[in-house]
């Protein structure tokens, strides 16, 4: 049997988790940045054989991936766009680390993950680590509330480093930013990007995922973009 075949039949017989955030008009977004929109273009009530929606969304709409262009100038050894990212980072053995007794005022720090790390597996490199906050429970329309995009927990800038220390690729939340809302000037932001270690945010269902399991994640390639929406998923 050839890996190909291998791997399918092994995907094929695992759980597989959608770990993303439904695009939706009216979705919880950061709020200095533009929302979502999807507009009807045509339909079979206009007389068209087709039906077709136009989407207006922006770079860091719902689950999406921030390229290290979003932080790090160019110039900089880590500055790469969304096109320029390698496709190591959107998949591979992901660690989700559940923290989900937090409130906004916390953040993730050094030392409880290395406690996390004694109690489990440890991290390695070329891993992908996901914390669950369980924020996903507050993603509600705006209209409804906007507490999921005013107020999250967080991993602390020396988290951050050590992360990089560990040689993950990419880190990932289930809420709108890995800094937590009462983190000043976004250090675990400057601490991974600036390291070439992928960010992404709006994670949902990582409660199904904790502990070990295999992500495949497919950003847009975007073109000098500096993150993109994307669809992921979970193998457990």
């Amino acid at each position: 049997m050839s890996k190909a075949s291998q791997l399918s039949a092994l995907l094929s017989s695992m759980k597989v988790i959608d770990l993303s955030q439904t695009l939706e008009e009216n979705m919880p977004v950061v709020e200095s940045h533009s929302r979502y929109y999807h507009t009807l273009i045509d339909s079979f009530e206009t007389g068209s054989i087709a039906l077709a929606y136009q989407l207006l969304i922006g770079e860091h709409c719902g689950t999406h991936m921030d390229a290290t262009a979003h932080f790090i100038h160019e110039g900089h050894p880590a500055h790469r766009y969304m096109d320029e990212t390698p496709v190591e980072h959107f998949f591979g053995r992901a660690l989700t680390l559940d923290f989900s007794h937090y409130t906004e005022t916390n953040a993730v720090t050094p030392g409880e993950i290395e406690r996390w790390e004694r109690e489990n597996q440890p991290i390695r490199q070329g891993d992908i680590v996901l914390f669950r906050f369980g924020w996903d429970r507050y993603w509600v329309p705006r209209t409804v509330s906007r507490d999921y995009s005013r107020k999250w927990p967080g991993i602390t800038g020396e988290a951050a480093e050590l992360l990089v220390a560990r040689g993950v690729k990419t880190v990932g939340c289930d809420a709108i930013a890995i800094d937590g809302s009462k983190a000043p000037e976004s250090p675990a932001h400057y601490a991974l990007l600036g390291n070439g270690v992928n960010i992404v945010e709006n994670l949902t269902n990582l409660d199904q995922i904790v502990g070990e399991s295999v992500v495949f994640i497919a950003p847009l390639k975007v073109k000098t973009g500096s993150g993109a929406p994307m669809r992921a998923l979970a193998f457990v």
